[in-house]
């Protein structure tokens, strides 16, 4: 006997694709499961022949099961259903070596033949071959419920993107292209693009595009395009809600010539309620005929949904950026108590974005090194002045007082969301490759990159400078201190960099600094 694990939330849908397995195959065992977390505990009950899994379960998706199975080693024949084949579903689905994919609706006769054909000759055939309309499913195919089931698990799917999927996107261009992926799904086309509005220069700057399987690709499209060239001038100089043209490819082609589409619709993206964008969707599945009121609704309901998300991303970055300067400030502020430490964390943040463009990191990173470096002293805000601006060295009480900086810096950062790379740095620039630094004792590769640059910056910087207890060390005794402590106190990588950086005379110590700003050594500081 074979024994097949149906997954899918929606128990009336269930139910047909039990029955319709039942009503045609024999000695066919089933068994049953609603949610992600159940199919997990009844997948392992026993060994299953076949799977047929709804693509998005309640409490997670279907291909996240697939893909665990496959991670165990485990060849099953998998048939996944969805009523959301975007291309990177469908994409997905390959790469997980699923087998059959049925788009809802589907006939459950097409259902069956496709388990059929994966388990060969191993189960057996009942009765006569399924017929729409057959005496072994009238109770579903012979009737109209089995559509109206599907267009309620689809819509109630839909919704659940829109309103539980949509905010997981953390800035503007994942969140367009996730609007687009659920647009398509919602229009049951097959290509799409957005574009954001610059409403200064009048033109459109594509910001995603998608495409489906077998379908031309929309790599050949211009990143940018003047607005008068494309066909969404009146949708976006006006409160139109939508344009849903069909049979008028040529409009599409003076702006994009590689897009050969039947008909699009295009639908805007607003910001308070201004055009801001768009999204264009083409080649229906449904042939030319025009887009249902339902399936109108839930695109007007997405808009909506996208509009507050981008309102709240603006809204963010500006506080971001505000909470940023603020932070810099604050940090200023701070340093500005200590003449010898004044301008460091500047210093820092510009030679660990050297470090790190040395080390061939991509430009947003090195941008996040540098914000990182400058904010890195941020926790001793909350380190007492007696001990912060203690002249001489300190003693172990204040030593450990001291090394609470990075913990404080941290907690300073721990609800600002989009600081987290920064937070990484601010908390870790004080641990050691050999694990004897603080706070976590973290080792080697446990340390984040980005730590490891900015404490190499740190530590050459403070040798490099006055401090209230001694004057700036000369540049040979940092570049022997760098090499006898590369791989235990420092990333061995990174002070390669260093080295050179400092050989090809990017580092300079004060004294030198202060030389060629006024033509002679400073007075010694005090000790």
């Amino acid at each position: 006997m074979q024994h097949i694990l149906v997954i899918e939330d929606q128990v009336e849908v269930r139910e047909v694709i039990v029955e319709s397995i039942l009503g045609i195959l024999g000695s066919v065992d089933i068994g049953e499961a609603s949610s992600l977390a159940e199919a997990q505990v009844v997948f392992h009950s026993r060994k299953w022949d076949a799977i047929v899994t709804d693509c998005n379960l309640g409490d997670g998706s279907g291909l996240d099961f697939v893909a665990e199975i496959r991670d165990k080693k485990i060849d099953i024949p998998v048939v996944m259903i969805s009523g959301f084949l975007s291309p990177a579903r469908l994409k997905h689905a390959d790469e997980l070596g699923i087998d059959r994919v049925l788009p809802k609706p589907f006939k459950p006769e097409e259902l069956v033949a496709s388990i059929k054909e994966l388990l060969g000759n191993s189960v057996t055939q009942q009765g006569k071959p399924l017929q729409s309309g057959g005496t072994e499913y009238n109770s579903y195919a012979g009737r109209s419920l089995l559509p109206k089931l599907f267009d309620m698990d689809r819509n109630k799917s839909l919704l659940f993107r829109i309103v539980n999927e949509l905010p997981h996107h953390h800035d503007v261009a994942k969140l367009c292209n996730g609007a687009l992926d659920i647009a398509m799904d919602i229009s049951r086309t097959s290509r799409g693009f957005a574009c954001l509005y610059d409403r200064g220069k009048r033109r459109l700057v594509m910001v995603a595009t998608q495409c489906g399987p077998n379908q031309h690709q929309l790599e050949t499209a211009p990143p940018v395009s003047k607005l008068d060239d494309t066909p969404f001038a009146q949708l976006l100089l006006s409160d139109m809600a939508f344009i849903d043209v069909a049979n008028e490819a040529g409009k599409l082609h003076a702006c994009w010539p590689q897009v050969d589409a039947d008909n699009f619709m295009a639908l805007p993206m607003r910001l308070q309620e201004t055009q801001m964008g768009l999204l264009c969707l083409m080649d229906r599945h449904v042939g030319g005929e025009a887009i249902s009121a339902s399936d109108r609704h839930l695109l007007g309901m997405l808009i909506r949904q996208l509009d507050t998300l981008l309102d709240n991303r603006a809204v963010h970055a500006a506080l971001t950026d505000s909470a940023m300067e603020t932070l810099i400030a604050l940090v200023h502020s701070l340093e500005a108590r200590d003449r010898y430490t004044k301008d460091h964390s500047e210093r820092v943040g510009a030679l660990a974005a050297m470090l790190a463009a040395g080390m061939d990191l991509p430009d947003d990173e090195v941008a996040l090194i540098r914000a990182g470096g400058r904010l890195h002293d941020i926790g001793k805000s909350g380190i007492p002045d007696a001990v912060l601006l203690k002249p001489g060295r300190y003693t172990e009480r204040e030593y450990a007082i001291m090394k609470a900086h990075p913990g404080i810096g941290d907690a300073i950062l721990r609800h600002m969301d989009t600081l987290a790379y920064e937070r990484q740095i601010v908390r870790h620039h004080h641990e050691r490759i050999d694990g004897n630094g603080y706070p976590d004792r973290l080792k080697g590769n446990q340390i984040p990159l980005s730590a490891r640059i900015v404490c190499a910056a740190d530590s050459i910087d403070a040798m490099t400078t006055h401090r209230v207890y001694r004057m700036a060390q000369p540049m040979s005794f940092c570049v022997e201190q760098l090499k006898s402590n590369s791989g235990t106190q420092f990333d061995a990588g990174v002070i390669e960099v260093a080295l050179d950086v400092i050989d090809k005379g990017y580092v300079t110590t004060q004294a030198h600094r202060e030389k060629d700003l006024h033509g002679e050594m400073p007075l010694s500081v005090a000790a």
